[in-house]
């Protein structure tokens, strides 16, 4: 069950007291008596209060710290995220505290209260989904908020992006481009911008060059590599199995190069592989991969700068920026033979 944020204000309805009084407690700033103390304590005990989550004023002390909530550190992209948020806040004197939530939505809430309670002067997420209680948590406590990678509709903060949309369409248009009209996609999950908008370019290219939607050639897998490999592993066993996989990040691209390998499917002979995202030793690999490269270090110090404006309160209306990404062709997609159009693959 998911835990639920707990205010001071909550704190002080249980306890019967002035928020006020809760503060008094909890800072040690005024006495309190006994009773009174023992009320609020029981309350903070029995709401599971963090002491270090109060709306101070002390707040508008500068701390020199920032939080960066990421959803995947296994994920080499974010890394290069991460070098970048880094690299811009760290000359402006920052130091960032990093946490990990695996896609959990629990630990973005328990992630949120801990960077909360070290009073950092703003947070840079990078969301797992599209749940948006945790930040709206922040922003009511006038903590400055940026969005890396994914946006949250109706969520009025700065985000910085890239246009899935186009990079997905490039990569496929490039595919159709070599014969291919059966091609498998395995996307990230739909409640996800990412995960959305990188199918909707997929289905974009199809359409504009009048292939017909296959539902069985769609699979939602979750952005990890083991989704990547299972997926790949069902589109291999369809009746009419795809002449080319598109996977919509590098780790489930990972996944399905392990499946291929598995199944000793030949790339590109047998089935061609596209990838968004780009890794430094794609290019290296037999055969070199086709993918749409993220700018993902530019991606970094944008949301570092934006996050910077917003603490120095140098703007007041939330900012959108949307990156452009760039297609590396390489061997992978492969060129459709027509004897290989109705090929059959041993399952």
């Amino acid at each position: 069950m998911r835990r639920k944020l707990v205010t001071i204000k909550e704190v002080a309805k249980l306890a019967g007291v002035s928020t006020t009084t809760v503060s008094y407690v909890i800072n040690k700033t005024r006495f309190v008596s006994e009773e009174t103390r023992a009320k609020v304590l029981k309350a903070i005990n029995e709401l599971g209060y963090h002491p270090n989550i109060v709306a101070r004023s002390l707040r508008s002390r500068r701390t020199g710290t920032v939080g960066l909530m990421i959803c995947d550190l296994m994920n080499p992209f974010f890394a290069e995220v991460l070098q970048g948020i880094e690299t811009y806040l760290g000359k402006k004197k920052y130091d960032i505290i990093v946490t990990n939530t695996n896609y959990d939505f629990d630990k973005e809430k328990e992630s949120v209260e801990m960077l909360y309670g070290k009073q950092v002067e703003g947070v840079i997420i990078v969301p797992g989904g599209n749940n948006d209680e945790h930040i709206k948590f922040l922003i009511e406590r006038n903590v400055p908020v940026v969005l890396l990678d994914k946006k949250i509709e109706n969520l009025n903060v700065d985000v910085v992006l890239v246009n899935n949309v186009e990079g997905s369409k490039q990569l496929v248009e490039h595919t159709i481009s070599l014969g291919h009209e059966r091609i498998g996609i395995i996307t990230g999950p739909l409640n996800s911008t990412t995960g959305k908008e990188r199918l909707e370019g997929y289905l974009k290219a199809l359409r504009e060059h009048s292939i017909p939607e296959d539902k069985n050639l769609i699979k939602i897998g979750d952005f990890k590599k083991q989704s990547g490999y299972l997926l790949t592993l069902e589109l291999l066993s369809l009746i009419s199995p795809p002449t080319a996989i598109f996977a919509c990040n590098n780790l489930m691209g990972l996944g399905a190069m392990e499946a291929l390998k598995e199944r000793k499917v030949c790339v590109p002979e047998e089935v061609g592989l596209v990838i968004f995202d780009d890794l430094p030793w794609f290019r290296y690999v037999n055969p070199p991969l086709t993918c749409v490269a993220q700018p993902s270090f530019r991606l970094g110090e944008l949301a570092g700068q934006l996050l910077f404006e917003q603490m120095r309160k140098r703007r007041k209306r939330p900012k959108e920026v949307v990156l452009e990404v760039q297609l590396k062709i390489r061997q992978s997609a492969g060129e459709l033979r027509s004897a290989n159009k109705s090929r059959k693959i041993n399952r």
